[in-house]
């Protein structure tokens, strides 16, 4: 299994505590955006071949503002990006795996701080690590990604991806709640968690649980064998003799699991986080406890025992539940994620005071010119 990289986080987010919804509709105050500096930002990470397609969606209160598409969903086709193209979501996914346990922690199906061998049995010759240890990346598994796997027909169970992980040499990079180390291995356990419990295939479990619940029309479970109508095709920078772009490395996305293998849009992402924060998922102590960030066995944050140096530029952002927080005290405390992935980046980020969210999506591998920053500055400067 190949993931295309392990998820670096730039700037700071925040340690929610206080934070549990965003203030109602009501509240939520105009966002006076030139739209015409989203276009600007847009036509510069394309003119830099950031990518060949962006598609951006800013929400106010759950109400999308600015649907923007540019570029081309597939240069061979020379189809251009609409607000209906469907993008691989990469980490993204995470959010959506952690919501779906959270639900059946609510109905009494999961204990999340239950071991993970009570549901997969076989995780029993491993050290005990709990379900929301693996939501707060405090589990220690090792996330084994030198291999690419492919399968033709139907999608890989998660539960023998979940087994494979298991039967590491190394199952561990430290011992489970002494410290944070972002690991997808961590979530695909989790997906397969979520197929044993409800008995269905991953893809039906999430649709059930959170995408239908939602009216996420366009989110789903990915698979490389799915027909999907507006598929995006994804890029990597090129070699310059045959233009600037090539399609990206092939992927088995099934592997990815619960920790990367979801499609979506824009527009869906944006009511994502509007259905997430404003109830209609789950009940507001379950969205506390999504947003709160993780703490390690000794009962310190998890930010506070960083096991990979690099990973001192998370800065004060915190991990919860497949969300960044960033502190209380920030100028604009969000929740935040982005999603790299063979082909695909993005990034998705809630300002929870004045209830603004920005989705940005692209068809290109992440790097320098994507337009993530430029695209938060603008909308901090029109808060």
């Amino acid at each position: 299994m190949h993931l295309s990289r392990r998820g670096m986080i730039s700037g700071g987010a925040m340690g929610i505590g206080a934070w549990v919804f965003a203030p109602d509709a009501a509240s939520a105050r105009p966002l006076r955006l030139r739209r015409r500096l989203v276009d600007a930002a847009a036509a510069e990470a394309l003119e830099a071949h950031a990518c060949p397609g962006i598609q951006i969606s800013i929400a106010v209160a759950g109400d999308v503002s600015i649907s923007r598409a540019y570029g081309m969903a597939n240069i061979e086709t020379r189809t251009a990006t609409s607000e209906r193209s469907v993008f691989r979501i990469a980490s993204l996914t995470k959010q959506f795996t952690a919501a779906a346990l959270v639900k059946l922690a609510a109905a009494g199906r999961v204990e999340l701080n239950a071991p993970v061998a009570r549901y997969l049995p076989f995780m029993e010759r491993l050290q005990a690590t709990s379900l929301l240890e693996l939501m707060h990346h405090t589990a220690g598994l090792h996330s084994d990604e030198s291999g690419v796997t492919t399968h033709s027909g139907a999608a890989p169970s998660q539960v023998a991806l979940a087994e494979e992980i298991a039967r590491q040499s190394q199952p561990f990079d430290f011992p489970p709640g002494t410290a944070w180390l972002y690991s997808n291995a961590n979530y695909i356990v989790l997906g397969a968690v979520i197929e044993a419990v409800t008995a269905t295939p991953f893809s039906q479990a999430m649709s059930e649980l959170v995408c239908a619940p939602l009216g996420l029309t366009s989110t789903s479970v990915d698979h490389t064998g799915d027909v999907v109508a507006h598929r995006v095709n994804g890029y990597t920078p090129g070699d310059g003799a045959d233009g600037p772009f090539a399609n990206a490395a092939l992927l088995e996305i099934s592997d990815a699991g619960g920790a990367g293998s979801m499609r979506s849009t824009a527009t869906d992402l944006c009511r994502w986080h509007a259905g997430l924060l404003g109830g209609q998922l789950l009940r507001p102590s379950d969205v506390a406890l999504m947003m709160a960030p993780g703490r390690l066995r000794d009962g310190r944050v998890s930010g506070a025992n960083r096991f990979s140096p690099e990973d001192a530029r998370y800065g004060d952002v915190q991990y919860a539940c497949g969300l960044l927080v960033s502190p209380t005290l920030d100028a604009h405390p969000s929740i935040l994620h982005y999603g790299y992935i063979n082909g695909f980046a993005c990034a998705l980020q809630t300002f929870l005071g004045p209830q603004v969210t920005m989705a940005v999506l692209c068809n290109g591998d992440v790097g320098p010119a994507t337009p993530f920053r430029a695209l938060r500055q603008i909308v901090t400067a029109a808060l």
